[in-house]
């Protein structure tokens, strides 16, 4: 009998396992097969069944991951109930707007769903992890839209820009530029930097954090992005605050087009001279009293060397040709005839070469022999011979290039 009853069993189980497997939640995903274009919405629908009833709302995946914007819609979530083999099963439907942000497949990593549902046979509440099926999206540039940068597609993009401030300014005046993007038929976080970054030495910029809102309407994304920047006047000079222009793809022309805002030309005033304060004044004069000193040590200190050196140097010259030449020219250009022969005597002491004055001392005996001479006709003393023989007396004097002098003198 036990047999009977084993063999019995045995048979039963695959119409058990059989009706688990009928009775089990089913999660199924729909997704578009064609590509969708970069920024606009992909409809994804993530649906629930089961065979009763939930008494708790099932757990859906985020689907959030890099380079996608993941949006519900108003009312994501609603119940649903179709015919499976024959009965009416329950469920819920929640349904996302996924927007990729690039180019390529969006693949997603495995997620769950946690259902709770209520058990056929005693109504008891079980929870369930069902895998979800295998999601994949593809986005794509509209041909006409390739090669922009940065990529904009949309139905709608406008600029817009406020000064706050006069274009006049002095050293220290601020201006205030307010720029603003508006986007319609996609997210705003597609719109770039809108301020340009640019390295002026007559302004200083002192941007804010930028502010980005989203709105919907009817499923449809747009927003805006507003910048603010304070300029302040460092310099004088002329300068602008640059012009702004970005290109983006039309979607219902299907055309490039371009949204921009002028420069603002400025005009910037040197700044005015400010008197140093008390601690710059003491400052410098500390520095200037530390110099001071320092220079009136360094001639204290050097000033024995330098007037040993020039004592040194004028007893060289006193005892040199060089001296004995200017006394002897100094003699003969105020005809002191008795001053002459002291400095040609001593010219030739100190010269090398003293045979050299014989036709000076010759001019010299004839001014002597004329002047003391009882014969001589008053005031006729060829002094422009003594001078001629004196130039030629320096110029024989003077080294000549490439010759030495001789070896015994």
């Amino acid at each position: 009998m036990r047999y009977v009853t084993f063999f019995i069993l045995f048979l039963a189980l695959p119409v058990f396992a059989q009706n688990n497997d009928a009775t089990a939640p089913q999660v199924s995903v729909e997704a578009p097969d064609e590509p969708v274009i970069v920024g606009q919405p992909a409809i994804v629908r993530i649906k629930v069944l089961v065979p009763t009833f939930m008494p708790q709302p099932p757990v859906f995946p985020s689907l959030e991951q890099q380079n996608l914007v993941v949006r519900l819609p108003e009312r994501a979530s609603g119940p649903i109930s179709e015919t499976v083999n024959g009965a009416t099963w329950s469920g819920v439907q929640r349904s996302y707007r996924l927007y990729p942000l690039a180019t390529g497949p969006v693949a997603f990593d495995s997620q769950e769903v946690v259902v709770t549902y209520a058990d056929p046979q005693t109504n008891d509440p079980i929870q369930v992890s069902l895998a979800l099926p295998p999601v994949q999206l593809s986005a794509e540039i509209p041909e006409g839209a390739r090669g922009l940068d940065p990529l904009i597609i949309a139905n709608g993009f406008s600029l817009q820009q406020q000064i706050e401030g006069t274009t006049d300014m002095q050293a220290g005046d601020a201006i205030t530029r307010d720029l603003s993007a508006q986007i319609s038929g996609t997210t705003p976080l597609l719109i770039p930097v809108l301020t340009p970054h640019e390295q002026d030495p007559l302004l200083r910029a002192y941007p804010t954090e930028p502010r980005i809102t989203e709105t919907e309407d009817r499923g449809v994304l747009s927003g805006q992005r507003m910048e603010k920047t304070v300029y302040i006047a460092q310099e004088g000079g002329q300068t602008r605050l640059p012009a702004v222009s970005i290109d983006w793809f039309n979607l219902q022309t299907k055309q490039i087009e371009t949204a921009s805002v002028p420069a603002t030309e400025l005009t910037l005033a040197p700044p005015k001279w400010q008197p140093p304060d008390i601690e710059t004044l003491a400052k410098a004069a500390f520095w200037i009293a530390i110099v001071v000193l320092a220079l009136w040590a360094a001639v204290r200190s050097l000033r024995p060397r330098y007037q040993r050196w020039k004592d040194k140097r004028h007893s060289r010259y006193l005892a040199s040709e060089e001296y004995a030449a200017e006394a002897l020219r100094a003699a003969l250009r105020a005809r002191d005839l008795s001053a002459a022969y002291d400095a040609i005597e001593l010219w030739k002491e100190r010269s090398l070469q003293p045979e050299r004055a014989a036709p000076l001392e010759s001019s010299l005996t004839q001014i002597g022999a004329e002047r003391y001479s009882k014969k001589s006709q008053i005031g006729f003393e060829d002094w422009s011979a003594v001078m001629r023989n004196l130039n030629a007396l320096n110029n024989s004097s003077r080294p000549k290039p490439g010759v030495l002098p001789p070896l015994n003198p």
